[in-house]
Parts: structure tokens; C-alpha cells; sequence
């Protein structure tokens, strides 16, 4: 902490600092540079003044977000200014913003970068001219390129006031309402729905890309609901994101926010995770396949209803990545979160699942304890007639093509009406011998094939069995033989002893 005026040389800082006044020299040319996970704090009616054409830089990697938290005032002279650092994983796509006033798109001049239009539904490539201004609040999409640089720089002077937003909603296009937007500033801001935010018939819901996982994250700053992963709504510096209007027909006269410098927060991580409390009625299905994955939630709110509701659900956002993607359905509408109102009204959850691409995949149950512990949750495999007792056993291992039907899974709130549990079927089976006879008590509904060998492995005979009594003779036979019964449900051995 500095509390003088003074001339100093700093070069490279690498911890959190809290500016209350201070002049800073660098005779060596270089400027201030803050490493990753450095937090620059300017406090209120205090200044930093770098001077002698210094800039002061702020840089970042895979694992921290730029931060520079000004309260007070940043200023330069001799013609230095603020570099804000922005790290991009090479071969993906991002959905970026601009940390500072004035920048252009020539800060992506190696990379494809891309502006939305709401009332047209067009992605438009930006290139040319490069002084084509990057505006403030506004979301981009970049596509780095292998030979494109580690870094992008925006250059300028940092964003410390409150930026409004007016949003479109043209109901002819297929996204109506779909706005693109960007955090303005050089740190994270927290989507928390506080007042200063002045939200008008805007959803709650925003939507962040993760291109490690190839899916978007959600936050509900209402319900308080993040997926894969998300457990706050901050968004970091640089960060661009998804938001939808409340309607999708423009029937309300406004349709507008305000990202508030009041809710700017010093965090250097690209994601703040902590601890919550324990979520009621919440169900997350989490699917995974080398380093994708995705993640939906059914929950079950007194105050949701069986429509779609805006305060809310979270629509499912797809990807360009082969990535997996997991979701509910709620009319025509793909949902990543479904609140719905009862456990008794929606016994049955149809789940969607789109593989991406080829391969086995392994799928996990969470929040079962946040259920009454009486109540059964079961899932279906549709494809593969698999039902499994998921407080018996949260995850689940499957192979899928991307041919296949994704109307593959379904959550059961009971023990299915007309479907028992395979385990307890094969179980249920009886198997004994009655003199010259195998005796196969089989339950109702039950169909399979019995096959009988001798203790050296020779097959016997065989017979196919349904419900009800099984007889199978053998004659001549005496002593020890195994009795193989197979169905879809799966396999019972019996060892038997014929007189």
C-alpha cells in the first residue's frame, strides 16, 4: 500500500495491490506490468498517475482474467496508456468484449472475428477497415486462428462507468431476442440482478461459452441455478455473453439493462467458485467424454408452472464444437434448466442427448439427497432398455453414435408403471430340479432362454421360457448340472443336482 507521492520502478507485480495515491517512473521503458492473478485496486478519491509515457499493463493467461478495479483515477503521461491483456486458446471459438474505450477491431486483425445482429439474425465477419470501433458492452465472436498470436491487446483508456444497453427483439427471426453482450470493464462484473443493474423485461439467465467444454455455462441470478460449473454470476474481464429477452414478440415498450459499475468486484480468477447451500428438488445430469461435457438440471419450484418460464428455465444453447449435449424439452423449447412445479406432476423427464460424435460416454447423477429420501429416481436408456436405480448407483457408462435417436433417456420420479427394475426380475427368478426336471418360476412379463450344461461345459439342451412355470425334462440325467437362464434384463447361473 502507498500512501505518498513518490517516483518509483516497477516493473513486474505479481500480488494484489491497493492504490491510494502514487506517481509511478519506469526509466527502463518497460511500463508497470501486473502478472496473471494480480488485482489492481484504485481506491475512491485516490489516484495512480503514470507518467513519462509508461503504460501500465495488465496481463493474462489460461488460468486468471485481467483485473483492474478503478474507483479512483488512472491517468497517463507522455502518451502511455492502459493495455489490457486478452489470452485465447488457439482453434476455438470465444465470445470476447473490450475492456477499454476507443479499441478497434484491429486488436483481432490475425483472428476472425464476428458482430450479431439481432433484427436480421446475421453473424457479419469484421475485417476492414480496421478503425472499425469495438463498442463498449457489446459481445464479439473470435475464432483463433494457429498462427494467430497468444494474445490480443486492447489499448486505451479502462471503462469505470456505467454502460446502458438497449436490447431488440424482432419476432420474425428464428433468435428473437437473442442479444450478444460484453463486460465493459477491465474486471469481472457480478450479474446479480441488484437493482443498479435497472433490468426491464430482460430473462435472468445469462449465457457464458466455455470452449475447454465445448457448452455454454448458465446463471439464474433469481433462482440462484448455474450449470456446468457455474456457481455465481461473475463475469470476467473480456468476457461476452448471451442474454434473451423476457418475450420474443416486442410487445413491451422496453427492453433494456444497465451494466453498473457499482458491481464491479476484484477477482483475478476466470471463475470464483464457492460454497452454497445445499439446493432443494435439484437433479443435475452431467455427461462427459474425454475433456467435453455438459450438463442439464430438472428442478421443482412451487412457483414455476408447466410452461416455460422466463424468471426460470435456461434455454439450451448448441455449439460448433462436436461436443456433448444433454437437455430437456419443454414444448417446441430445448431446455439446459427445467424448473417445473411438482414431483407429482412430472413423474416422467424425457431427456434429449446428442453425442457429437461417436463414442462411450459416462453419465452422473447429482442433488439425489436433496430429494426425500422415500422418493425413487430412476433412469431409462430408451436405446439400450436400461433401467437403473440411480440412488443404487449415480453413474452411468453408454455408447452412442450420432445416428442415433436422441430421444434416448428419460428420469423417473417412480418405480416406472410397468417396467421392474432388471436386477429385481433376474433375482425373482426361481430355479430348482423336481427328478427329472428343471423347474423355472418365472415372473410376470418375463421372456428368456434357459440353457443347461454338465459341470465339464457340455451344452445339453436348451428352451426358451417365459412367465409363469417352466418345465424342462431331461432324460436319463443325473448329478450336478448348471442352468444358464439370459434375458434383456441380464444373466442367472443356478448349480442344480438332478437325482
Amino acid at each position: 500500500m502507498f500512501a505518498k507521492t513518490t517516483k518509483m520502478k516497477i516493473i513486474n507485480i505479481t500480488y494484489s495491490l491497493i492504490f491510494l495515491m502514487l506517481v509511478v517512473n519506469t526509466s527502463s521503458g518497460q511500463g508497470i506490468k501486473t502478472k496473471p492473478g494480480t488485482n489492481i485496486i484504485i481506491n475512491t478519491s485516490t489516484s495512480l498517475k503514470i507518467v513519462d509515457g509508461d503504460n501500465l499493463i495488465i496481463e493474462d493467461d489460461l488460468n486468471y482474467s485481467p483485473s483492474l478495479l478503478e474507483k479512483g483515477n488512472l491517468t497517463f503521461s507522455g502518451g502511455g496508456e492502459l493495455e489490457v491483456q486478452q489470452y485465447l486458446e488457439k482453434d476455438e471459438w470465444h465470445i470476447v468484449s473490450s475492456s477499454v474505450g476507443n479499441e478497434t477491431i484491429e486488436a483481432y486483425f490475425d483472428m476472425y472475428l464476428y458482430s450479431y445482429d439481432e433484427p436480421s439474425d446475421i453473424f457479419t465477419n469484421l475485417y476492414a477497415p480496421t478503425t472499425l470501433p469495438l463498442n463498449v458492452g457489446e459481445g464479439y465472436l473470435v475464432w483463433s486462428v494457429a498462427d494467430a498470436p497468444d494474445y490480443v491487446t486492447h489499448n486505451g483508456t479502462s471503462n469505470n462507468s456505467d454502460v446502458a444497453v438497449n436490447l431488440t427483439v424482432t419476432d420474425a427471426t428464428n433468435n428473437s431476442g437473442w442479444n450478444l453482450l460484453g463486460n465493459p470493464f477491465p474486471c469481472v462484473v457480478d450479474w446479480n440482478g441488484n437493482a443498479s443493474w435497472a433490468i426491464y423485461n430482460v430473462s435472468p439467465t445469462i449465457y457464458l461459452f466455455d470452449a475447454a467444454m465445448g457448452n455454454y455455462k448458465t446463471w439464474n441470478y433469481i433462482t440462484g441455478i448455474g450449470t456446468n460449473g457455474k456457481t455465481n454470476g461473475y463475469i470476467a474481464a473480456t468476457q461476452g455473453f448471451w442474454v434473451r429477452t423476457s418475450d420474443t414478440l416486442g410487445y413491451q415498450p422496453t427492453y433494456s439493462l444497465k451494466i453498473p459499475a457499482s458491481e464491479r468486484i476484484a477477482s483475478a480468477t476466470t471463475e470464483f467458485y464457492k460454497s452454497c447451500n445445499l439446493e432443494d428438488n435439484v437433479l443435475r445430469i452431467s455427461v462427459h467424454k474425454e475433456n467435453y461435457s455438459d450438463e442439464c438440471v430438472i428442478a421443482f419450484n412451487i412457483e414455476a408452472t408447466q410452461e416455460f418460464d422466463s424468471d426460470y428455465d435456461a434455454y439450451k444453447l448448441f455449439s460448433n464444437v462436436p461436443s456433448p449435449h444433454i437437455y430437456s424439452m419443454c414444448g417446441n423449447a430445448r431446455l439446459t434448466v427445467n424448473i417445473m412445479n411438482s414431483v407429482e406432476d412430472n413423474e416422467i423427464i424425457p431427456l434429449q442427448f446428442n453425442p457429437g460424435t461417436d463414442g462411450i460416454f459416462d453419465l452422473h447423477i447429482k442433488g439425489l439427497e436433496s430429494f426425500a429420501p422415500d422418493l425413487p429416481v430412476y433412469l431409462e436408456d430408451k436405446k439400450d432398455q436400461v433401467l437403473q436405480d440411480l440412488r443404487e448407483n449415480p453413474d452411468y457408462t453408454f455408447y452412442s453414435i450420432i445416428m442415433d435417436d436422441q430421444d434416448r433417456f428419460a428420469i423417473h420420479f417412480t418405480n416406472p408403471m410397468g417396467i421392474i427394475n432388471p436386477t429385481d426380475i433376474m433375482e425373482s427368478l426361481q430355479i430348482y430340479a423336481w427328478q427329472n426336471s428343471v423347474i423355472v418360476n418365472a415372473p410376470a412379463g418375463f421372456e428368456g432362454d434357459l440353457n443347461i450344461y454338465d459341470l465339464p461345459g457340455k451344452h445339453i439342451t436348451s428352451s426358451h421360457i417365459m412367465e409363469g412355470k417352466n418345465h424342462v425334462n431331461i432324460e436319463g440325467a443325473q448329478g450336478l448340472y448348471i442352468v444358464k437362464v439370459t434375458s434383456e434384463g441380464g444373466i442367472k447361473t443356478e448349480k442344480i443336482y438332478i437325482q
